[in-house]
């Protein structure tokens, strides 16, 4: 049976002109599926109506309602089964069939026979397959039926055989009862008509804006069948990414884009997925047409289409981006030894470095800097963040902060101090330079130098110098006075006179050499005073001294 009703429901949906898919969110389209479906049902239904019609007739003697009644099954089943017919003219010419049956029930068996019920039946009828207005129109027909049958047949209005008579005042009772059902009927039917086909357009607009969400997304997005693993729709920047057509996609499964040794856990994770129902997010690998292998991040969640439990899949390739993080990861390893190496540069520094901001707040130090920056002992050891001014006495911050200017300037200064503690004596060679950024000063540079080996070295010189000179002027001063007395002792004992004038010129002679002698000790010990002062070393060559 079901066999047989399945083939003529084909048969007649085949013999319909059916309203265009396209406009399944109008509320035509489904008024044109309600007519379909009244006429594929509507027809072996009407034949149980018509037969005991015509067996009535028969038995009655009643020929024109058999007429009427086999005319009205005849053209109900043309209407059904003629093709070509418009549906908009095959809706008007179901309503002409069944009117005049309508009619002469009315006027053979009254307003309570089922003629009524007909014409109450069209008007609800062309409320559900008719657009609005024809429903008013159908009202507005029954009630000058009505109304034409009561002034028609006045006397009686009831079965012809049987004559029974209903007054003019029952009529009208019962056309203004008939007219109040039809028209709250029609209006109810019109506001779930309109209900409805704002609900389609809605859904409608819905399935549209999620198809272009879909379609348009920028990243690759697809669906696919978690039973079969077939794709079952896939959007523009998937089939432009992976370079498939349409066609090819809905011919591969998931697993095909993947690699081989990841095609079986894919298999259990949809699997699992389909169980849980649970967002899924991993990053995975992908072939493109092309066999290019791709790094892809993949989202997915679970939806059911048409009974079909789906996953909405999204893929980026980061590809490109795990690329530059392995660059940027790199460049960072790079940059770390590159700056542990400018800090051990720093930090082997012989002088002692500060570097300050712009608001002169200490940004770093070397271990140096501490013994050699000694610019107010009492102030303790640098601390990174605070102000430079502090480690400056409060008497000397005018002439600091002039210099900290004019090296923001662009200027660089450089300048000796010196220190005493106690007994002993410290000299400090401070530079202060510009610290530039993007060809702009954003700090200073503060370097200090022990110069006190360097300061001793010159005074030594210094000395040297002086004793230098005082030999100089011995030489040309007092040691000229005792060898001008031998050079003229000397003739006197070549050519003395006298023996008197021989033992007074060996006198003088020897008392002359004795005093050149005892000069001749002084400069000797001056010029081995001298022969003591040696070079001082610097910082850096006392460090290899001391590692040698």
């Amino acid at each position: 049976m079901k066999k047989w009703l399945f083939k003529y429901e084909q048969f007649v949906r085949n013999l319909q002109v059916h309203p265009d898919p396209g406009q399944e969110s109008t509320l035509a389209y489904w008024k044109a599926q309600l007519f379909i479906t009244l006429i594929m049902y509507g027809l072996p239904v009407s034949f149980l109506a018509a037969f005991p019609g015509l067996l009535y007739s028969f038995f009655s003697n009643d020929v024109t309602l058999g007429i009427l009644e086999g005319v009205t099954f005849i053209g109900f089943a043309l209407i059904s089964v003629t093709t070509g017919l418009r549906l908009l003219a095959r809706k008007f010419l179901f309503l002409a069939v069944f009117y005049p049956l309508a009619i002469y029930l009315i006027i053979s068996m009254g307003y309570t026979g089922p003629g009524v019920f007909y014409l109450f039946g069209l008007t609800v009828i062309s409320a559900l397959i008719l657009p609005n207005y024809a429903a008013w129109y159908s009202i507005v027909l029954n009630i000058l039926i009505l109304f034409a049958i009561a002034i028609i047949f006045p006397v009686h209005a009831g079965m012809v055989n049987n004559q029974l008579h209903i007054s003019l005042g029952s009529r009208i009772i019962l056309t203004a009862n008939f007219l109040f059902i039809s028209i709250i009927t029609v209006v109810l039917i019109h506001r779930i008509m309109d209900r409805l086909e704002k609900v389609l357009k809605n859904e409608m607009q819905l399935k549209r804006r999620y198809r272009l969400l879909f379609e348009k997304s920028p990243l690759p997005m697809w669906l696919f069948d978690t039973e079969t693993l077939y794709f079952i729709d896939v959007n523009e920047a998937a089939i432009r990414h992976y370079g498939y057509t349409r066609d090819e996609f809905m011919r591969l499964k998931i697993t095909d884009i993947r690699p081989v040794t990841e095609q079986s856990k894919i298999e259990e994770i949809v699997k699992l997925n389909r169980q849980t129902g649970l967002y899924h997010n991993q990053h995975t690998f992908h072939y493109k047409r092309n066999g290019e292998l791709i790094n892809v991040s993949i989202e997915s969640n679970l939806i059911e289409i048409d009974g079909k439990v789906l996953r909405l899949v999204l893929a980026n390739d980061i590809t490109e981006l795990k690329k530059n993080e392995l660059e940027l990861q790199q460049a960072h390893q790079q940059l770390r030894r590159s700056e542990a190496d400018l800090r051990a540069i720093f930090e082997s520094s012989v002088d002692g470095l500060v570097l300050i901001d712009s608001n002169y707040a200490i940004k770093q130090f070397n271990q140096k800097a501490t013994g050699y920056l000694r610019i107010n002992p009492r102030s303790g050891g640098f601390t990174i963040g605070r102000n430079i001014l502090t480690y400056i006495p409060a008497v000397q911050h005018a002439d600091f902060l002039s210099m900290l200017d004019r090296v923001k300037a662009g200027e660089t200064i450089a300048y000796d101090r010196h220190y005493r503690t106690g007994k002993s004596s410290l000299w400090v060679d401070y530079t202060l330079n510009p610290v530039y950024t993007d060809d702009s000063i954003s700090g200073i540079c503060i370097t200090g130098r022990d110069i006190t080996s360097a300061r001793n070295y010159i005074q030594k010189i210094e000395d040297q110098n002086k004793v230098f000179r005082e030999i100089a002027w011995i030489q040309s001063h007092i040691v000229r006075a005792p060898v001008a007395r031998l050079l003229g002792l000397l003739q006197i004992i070549q050519q003395p006179t006298t023996d008197e004038d021989f033992d007074m010129a060996v006198r003088y002679m020897n008392e002359s050499v004795t005093e050149l002698d005892n000069i001749v000790a002084d400069i000797t010990t001056k010029s081995y005073s001298i022969s003591m002062i040696e070079k001082p070393q610097n910082t850096y060559e006392k460090q290899r001294e001391q590692k040698s």
